[in-house]
């Protein structure tokens, strides 16, 4: 199952580096909860809660991309270890910064997202530390 699940996340972040949101989204349970302690330290429910934090993330950029850097399953659960990178809308300034998030599965869809700034508070959440 760990195997399937690191193929799953690979096929999401593909999907978002498409700009195919849509497959993205189907890839979500319809309860999903995405956290963002760190930057508005908000809970979006809901497919419809996703698509609102990605769109006022999104807003914000010329271009953005994530490359994901390492996967490690645990159980139920994905630690997605990766780097993004953008151009500011209207600034042109280059960002690059690593992150992580820890994605839950209830079968093949995901049912958490989780967004961290520090990886020892990922690893605890996916179970690893």
């Amino acid at each position: 199952m760990a195997d399937r699940l690191i193929e799953l996340t690979r096929e999401l972040y593909d999907a978002f580096n498409r700009g195919d949101l849509e497959t993205l989204i189907s890839s979500l349970d319809p309860e999903v909860e995405t956290h963002d302690p760190d930057r508005t330290g908000a809970v979006h429910r809901g497919r419809d809660g996703y698509r609102a934090f990605m769109g006022e993330w999104l807003e914000s950029w010329e271009e953005y991309s994530v490359e994901l850097t390492e996967l490690t399953a645990n159980g139920d659960k994905v630690l997605a270890e990766a780097t993004q990178t953008g151009i500011g809308k209207g600034s042109g300034i280059e960002f690059s910064a690593s992150f992580t998030q820890v994605l839950t599965f209830r079968g093949e869809k995901v049912v958490r997202f989780e967004i961290f700034l520090d990886r020892t508070e990922a690893e605890r959440a996916a179970g690893l530390g």
